[in-house]
């Protein structure tokens, strides 16, 4: 009786938890059975996508002078959409009239002086000096021959006055011997006796001086003849530095008339004149813009947080952002930036504003020879790049 009142009393709650414990025990074995039954990830190849532009070979090069503000364009050679070689004269700046005048004044100056260099080298620089002073010897020895003539003409005259004064002298003495003649009228003439013998030798000595220093003047002016006709290696030495100095002026003149030529550093494209004839050059944009159209490339703006997914070589494909070319253009990337800088081409639907994600590295793609041919005409079209990667 005690045993049924047990059972019977405490019988509902043990069967109750004998049910509970059932009921755990196959849950844990059906958690144990969906285990195994999780699906594996699915590994997706990664890609970066990027905007960018369109440009040449090397970017565009824009071409200007040295000291712009003070240069005017005379002349325009060329159009946009030209093509141009390395060296080609595409425009013409102020003062290219002058430096050519310049020039060949310059040019002038170079021959004159070779000229004189060759005269002094032959000896005929001082043709006129020599013809001067061989005319100075001739009078000298003309004055000489004229003076001598004169002297001794006189001295002729001064030997008869001698002569016949003696004979009166003699004949006096006589007289005065015989008492015939004064002493007075002796004394004087012994008096013109010796004034006569005194003009005689005055006579003498002019004729002397005079060939004496006629003589004189004249080897002086035959030295100085010689010295004319010699050579000296001085004068050709001054004349070689002549010709130098204007040699330099004409290659000084002609880096000037460069100057006011304006020359394309490469082979290329003509793709905008910045300035006009007549026009200051403009210090910005320069006069023309050039680049390689030949060979195309994308400059891509890649988030500096996927420019790890990014490797030289990767294959990529380029189309246009608002639909300038049809289809999409491949590429290889062909360089990576060395530099994070800021994002410079906005997506329209982007927030300008927003700052997430805004520095980039420029990664280069160089097109393909048969698309780059599609898009030559292009330069800063906006594209978009897809960049794919397996890693």
């Amino acid at each position: 009786m005690i045993l049924s009142r047990f059972f019977g009393k405490y019988g509902v709650v043990l069967s109750l938890l004998v049910l509970i414990s059932g009921c755990e025990i196959n849950s844990a074995a059906q958690s144990q059975d969906a285990a195994p039954e999780t699906k594996p990830k699915i590994q997706r190849p990664k890609q970066v996508v990027a905007l960018g532009k369109l440009v040449p070979r090397g970017e565009v090069i824009k071409l200007s002078v040295a000291n712009a503000e003070d240069s005017r364009v005379n002349q325009i050679l060329v159009n946009e959409g030209d093509r141009v070689k390395k060296d080609q004269v595409i425009a013409i700046l102020q003062g290219f009239e002058n430096s050519q005048r310049n020039l060949e004044e310059a040019k002038k100056e170079v021959e004159l002086a070779q000229a004189k260099l060759a005269q002094v080298k032959a000896g005929e620089s001082k043709q006129a000096q020599l013809a001067a002073q061989q005319a100075n010897i001739s009078r000298l020895e003309s004055q000489l021959r004229n003076e001598t003539a004169e002297r001794q003409a006189a001295i002729a005259s001064a030997k008869a006055q001698l002569k016949q004064a003696q004979l009166t002298y003699n004949r006096n003495r006589s007289l005065q011997q015989q008492g015939a003649v004064s002493t007075q009228a002796f004394d004087q003439t012994k008096e013109g006796l010796d004034m006569a013998q005194a003009t005689l030798n005055e006579r003498l000595a002019q004729l002397g001086n005079t060939r004496q220093t006629l003589k004189q003047e004249i080897t002086q002016e035959r030295e100085n003849l010689a010295l004319l006709q010699e050579i000296r290696p001085v004068d050709v030495k001054v004349s070689e530095i002549e010709v130098e100095k204007a040699i330099i002026a004409v290659e000084k003149i002609k880096a000037d008339l460069e100057d006011t030529k304006v020359k394309v550093p490469i082979s290329g494209q003509i793709l905008r004149i910045n300035t006009r004839v007549g026009e200051q050059v403009n210090t910005e944009q320069g006069i023309v813009e050039l680049g390689r159209t030949n060979e195309m490339y994308a400059i891509a703006e890649v988030y500096e947080t996927d420019i790890g997914k990014v490797k030289i070589a990767q294959p990529a494909t380029i189309s246009s952002e608002y639909g300038g070319f049809v289809g999409k253009l491949k590429g290889k990337v062909e360089h990576l930036g060395l530099q994070v800088g800021e994002k410079e081409i906005v997506e329209s639907t982007e927030d300008p504003t927003q700052d997430e994600n805004s520095r980039i590295v420029e990664v280069k793609i160089r097109i393909n020879p048969e698309d780059s041919k599609k898009v030559a005409g292009l330069t800063n079209m906006q594209v978009r790049v897809e960049m794919n990667s397996e890693q």
